[in-house]
């Protein structure tokens, strides 16, 4: 799938060859802004750079028109006019969708598809590393319900205390991160988060903008649209489209329950504390916890930990044995 190329490709690549990027002019829609070397990335792509295999299921039974649509578009640029006029429809202007993981207490950024994001936020928003200080990271629900928010919310919110450091301004940075919002037109949104199936630290991210002032426009109605076509856009990205040259071993998958203990486990939360948090018992916590050391060949939970963390350059990849 296109998650386990761009995974490789981010360890690969330090965009040492990135080029200047103006930021007054906005960028081709569809063509990945520049960004300039340093880092942490992630690995942008675009619509051009992705193809349908000729097994793909076009008429896939039980799923939104929406993903057949995008499969029988005929170009790149007829799927962005497609997805472009849905978000319009129902109040949005952007669309974007990246993939972070969870490693040492911070999020990073991994992947992140440009065909449908504000071109000038992309490059704001990973130049400028506005990811450690955005504290709608924080504020996605991990069971993956939206969250609709505005600027006013955002400028009010507290500062992330991952982003705090001795060296660095963290109000002056979550005002740069408001102001930005301003400078690229993005007032509301709505943002929720998926969880992977096969890399437990790791999740998808979906986030619909609008220049629409204020939240109150953002409705249920409005809110189960902006779902549907999220996760139409995430069902045709993870399982229908590829990368050329894209590879795929097999994956072992472990339960919802087990990747969120691991999720818990991976920010240094006790057996308690998991169990209290997820609405489990102790011996159900005991029991997905002897399961998961032996998968991971772990005999505590330090061993664990450090098999997540420091396995495959894909940061933890579950492989069948």
């Amino acid at each position: 799938m296109i998650l386990d190329t761009l995974l490789q490709r981010v360890a690969a690549s330090s965009l040492s060859h990135a080029r200047d990027h103006d930021t007054d002019a906005a960028a081709p829609l569809g063509d990945p802004p520049a960004l300039p070397a340093g880092g942490p990335f992630p690995q942008l792509y675009a619509e051009d750079q992705l193809y349908l295999p000729p097994s793909a299921d076009r008429r896939a039974e039980g799923a939104p028109s929406i993903v057949g649509e995008l499969l029988d578009a005929g170009s790149p640029e007829e799927r962005r006019r497609l997805v472009q006029g849905m978000l319009n429809a129902l109040g949005f202007d952007w669309l974007g969708y990246g993939t972070i993981a969870f490693l040492r207490g911070r999020w990073w950024p991994l992947s992140f598809f440009t065909a449908h994001a504000n071109p000038e936020w992309v490059q704001r928003y990973f130049s400028h590393r506005l990811y450690e200080m955005d504290p709608r990271q924080q504020g996605v629900p991990a069971s993956s319900l939206p969250m609709v928010w505005d600027v006013e919310q955002v400028e009010s919110s507290p500062l992330p205390t991952a982003a705090t450091t001795a060296s660095e301004d963290a109000a002056g940075r979550r005002q740069r991160f408001v102001d930005d919002l301003h400078a690229s037109g993005i007032r509301s949104g709505l943002i929720f988060r998926l969880a992977s199936p096969t890399h437990v630290n790791q999740s998808t991210v979906i986030s619909l903008q609008s220049s629409e002032r204020g939240r109150r426009w953002i409705t249920d109605d409005v809110v189960g649209q902006a779902l549907t076509l999220g996760l139409s856009l995430h069902e045709y990205l993870s399982r229908h489209s590829r990368m050329p040259g894209e590879t795929g071993g097999p994956r072992m998958e472990i339960s919802t329950t087990q990747q969120h203990i691991l999720q818990h486990l991976l920010q240094g939360r006790s057996d308690k504390e998991i169990a209290n948090r997820l609405d489990l018992s102790a011996h159900t916590v005991d029991y997905h916890m002897r399961q998961l050391r032996r998968r991971f060949a772990a005999r505590n939970r330090v061993q664990l930990v450090n098999a997540v963390q420091q396995g495959d350059s894909d940061f933890g990849v579950l492989r069948e044995i």
